[in-house]
């Protein structure tokens, strides 16, 4: 008995298969995935550094470029930076940001505590002043609590100081 297979059956069935895979490529992803795609593009030629955690897209840039050191001010790089967020968040209305600013561990935690909180604040109030709604914006302090690194040394001690913008789907 011969039991051959139609290949008129298979390949139609292969070429439904891709005809779907086709329709699923094609379409677009959420909004939040649309908005990491721009901002990987815009901030590609700065120092910051984008990672996806679910429904968080985290955008990590050091504080040695984004403030006057032991101060509060943006420096240039900084506000080049932020005004790539901006854009970003003008064009996507449907995320909001908690900016979350990291120290390392020299000096007492009250002082890192109140001047990563105030430099979180600086970054919330640039983001108002550039026309983004302060509903959509949370100021974070995090001063030392949360390391990456627990070296002590000059390269630890820099990985630790960041600024941390963590941009998610606007709640309803």
């Amino acid at each position: 008995m011969n039991r051959t297979c139609p290949i008129g059956a298979l390949g139609a069935t292969a070429a439904a298969w891709l005809l779907a895979f086709a329709a699923l490529a094609d379409t677009p992803g959420s909004p939040l995935d649309l908005q990491e795609a721009d901002l990987r593009t815009a901030l590609a030629p700065t120092a910051a550094v984008i990672t996806r955690n679910g429904e968080a897209v985290k955008v990590d840039y050091p504080i040695r470029l984004a403030f006057v050191p032991d101060g509060v001010q943006l420096l240039p790089a900084g506000t080049q930076m932020l005004d790539i967020v901006v854009r970003s968040l003008r064009a996507h209305e449907h995320s909001q940001v908690v900016v979350a600013v990291y120290t390392d561990a020299i000096g007492s935690n009250e002082f890192n505590q109140q001047q990563s909180l105030a430099r979180a604040e600086v970054v919330v109030g640039y983001l108002r002043d550039r026309s983004i709604a302060g509903v959509r914006l949370i100021a974070r302090g995090v001063g030392e609590s949360e390391p990456l690194s627990a070296e002590n040394t000059p390269a630890g001690r820099d990985l630790n100081r960041r600024l941390q913008l963590i941009i998610t789907p606007l709640s309803s």
